[in-house]
């Protein structure tokens, strides 16, 4: 297989080649030299019963017999320009990766699905760990714990967890590290144990461990070990645009992306793109240079004229060899260019690295510092395009104000470091159990914002009381001590407030009625009775 993948992309690249002189230069012996690649491609992609490809090569076969038929006219420069490099770019890109398997990440899914995330936990039965899983649970988790290595290969054969936690102290046969293979291969493992010296490190690492923690666990530990690095983009996988209005060549894009633990969202109609970019919200688009109705440089400049849309970086794909037409594309803000064919490791590579760079840079300026958030100003911008678009599609949203309870207390006995460390573990949970979909920011202070898009009133009040009961069960530590932490919390919705300013005002007026009544609990604006949305 590697051979013939190997041989076909030679073969694409050839077509490639010789296609480009042709383009820059019409010659009949060169045609005839094309014609016969590609015959020999389509005949290899019809004995692998690959139709699109097989039916590109025909129609740019039939161009090239039409061009050689004419004995006297030669195609101008301009149908060498559109028509010759549009049918090859298509033929050579299919041709380099008609091959590609579809994505085979067994586990981005499982780890970035909304609702309860689960977990496998592996301990001795001397161990106690009710209190690690009640905490666990606090935040989303459903844990099941079991130390018979049979049991482990049969709940992995039932259901994926999110990650394997086992407790070991590294002794010769222990069973987890016996599994570690078995396991590595469907989810992540992380280790937790009283050593820590560098040769229980090294062993976990050879036994493909994804994370090294203490014991006694702690909730919180664990939770931002699954949030840190590969592990953490897997749980959140990057998001990549992709705009081509081949949906063949599209969809060959996204599966080699896909099978590197990239999300992808397919676009072949240029219009569609601005409300993707808010639905999807891409850490990088990937954008074919030249499509019908709206060329790329043209719905480049559509994309920089939106304000929140303006440093997503965009990466065009094109058959455009001529360095002073790509030269003319950076001047638009566009963030580098790939000329087509190109191969599967190099899109991947050049993708993946743009957009985890991209979304790094993007925390750095619109997220708050301690706890990772949005901060008030970007939260307020991505408000006003929430409401717009709800309003514009006749959909529900709620915004939700939060602020715990007696915040200066905390500080004042336990310290500012333990309040610190509240308003991160507040920030862990509220990531933990809502949607990726919704919106969550660090208001100020000890405020918190939350916009859920697409979300009735009366099911924000319940999921924001669900939430305010878990979170009050949640050990918080400071200065040696161990408490509890309550918040109270303000909702509002769209069926009672006309405007974005006016959205906020009621979920504030809420929270400051939920503090009046006593704090720890969640108040909702009177809803119109005769509103029939909600």
């Amino acid at each position: 297989m590697e051979k013939s993948s190997q041989a076909r992309e030679h073969m694409a690249r050839e077509i490639d080649r010789f296609g480009h002189m042709l383009v820059t230069r019409w010659d009949r012996s060169l045609a005839a030299h094309l014609l016969s690649l590609i015959g020999q491609l389509e005949r290899d992609s019809s004995a692998r019963q690959e139709a699109v490809l097989a039916r590109e090569c025909q129609a740019l076969s039939a161009l090239l017999q039409g061009w050689l038929l004419q004995n006297s006219d030669s195609p101008s420069e301009n149908e060498r320009y559109d028509l010759l490099r549009h049918h090859l770019g298509i033929v050579s890109q299919l041709g380099m990766m008609a091959e590609q398997p579809l994505p085979s990440d067994s586990y981005a899914s499982a780890l970035s699905r909304d609702g309860p995330h689960l977990l496998y936990l592996w301990v001795p039965d001397s161990l106690d760990t009710s209190n690690l899983v009640q905490q666990l649970s606090c935040y989303g988790f459903l844990v099941k714990t079991m130390n018979q290595a049979s049991k482990l290969a049969q709940a992995l054969q039932a259901a994926t967890p999110a990650a394997v936690v086992a407790y070991t102290e590294f002794a010769e046969g222990d069973p987890i590290l016996t599994l570690a293979d078995t396991i590595c291969a469907l989810c992540p493992l992380l280790v937790c144990s009283t050593r820590y010296d560098f040769e229980a490190r090294l062993t976990a690492v050879r036994a493909g461990a994804s994370g090294f923690m203490s014991w006694p666990l702690l909730a919180h530990e664990l939770i931002d070990n699954l949030s840190f690095g590969d592990l953490g983009e897997k749980r959140d996988p990057l998001r990549v645009l992709v705009v081509e209005d081949m949906a063949s060549l599209a969809g060959l894009y996204a599966n080699v992306l896909g099978s590197h633990g990239v999300d992808t969202y397919q676009i072949t109609e240029p219009a569609r793109v601005l409300e993707a970019i808010v639905q999807f919200r891409p850490d990088l688009i990937l954008m074919d240079m030249y499509m019908p109705d709206c060329n790329g440089m043209e719905l480049a400049r559509i994309i920089r004229q939106q304000r929140l849309m303006d440093g997503i970086p965009i990466l065009f794909l094109s058959v455009e060899k001529r360095q002073s037409i790509q030269l003319d594309t950076l001047t638009l803000g566009i963030d580098g260019f790939l000329t087509k064919p190109v191969a599967p490791d190099e899109l991947a590579v050049t993708v993946i690295n743009r957009a985890r760079r991209y979304r790094k840079l993007r925390s750095y300026m619109i997220n708050d510092s301690l706890t990772g958030l949005l901060n008030h100003s970007h939260l307020y911008a991505q408000l006003e395009y929430e409401v717009l678009r709800a309003r514009r599609d006749g959909r529900h949203l709620s915004l939700v104000m939060l602020d715990l309870d007696h915040f200066k207390t905390i500080n004042d006995t336990y310290g500012h470091p333990a309040g610190d460390e509240v308003l991160v573990n507040l920030a862990r949970f509220l990531r933990e159990r809502l949607r990726r979909s919704d919106l969550i920011s660090r208001y100020g202070g000890e405020e918190f914002a939350i916009v859920l898009p697409g979300t009735r009133q009366e099911d924000a009040l319940r999921v924001m009381e669900a939430l305010r009961q878990a979170f009050s069960r949640i050990d918080q530590r400071g200065g040696g001590q161990t408490f509890r932490q309550t918040f109270s919390v303000g909702v509002s919705s769209l069926a009672s407030a006309e405007d974005t300013a006016t959205l906020v005002q009621q979920s504030d007026d809420m929270l400051y009625q939920a503090k009046k009544n006593g704090r720890n609990r969640v108040e909702a604006w009177p809803m119109p009775e005769d509103d029939g949305r909600q």
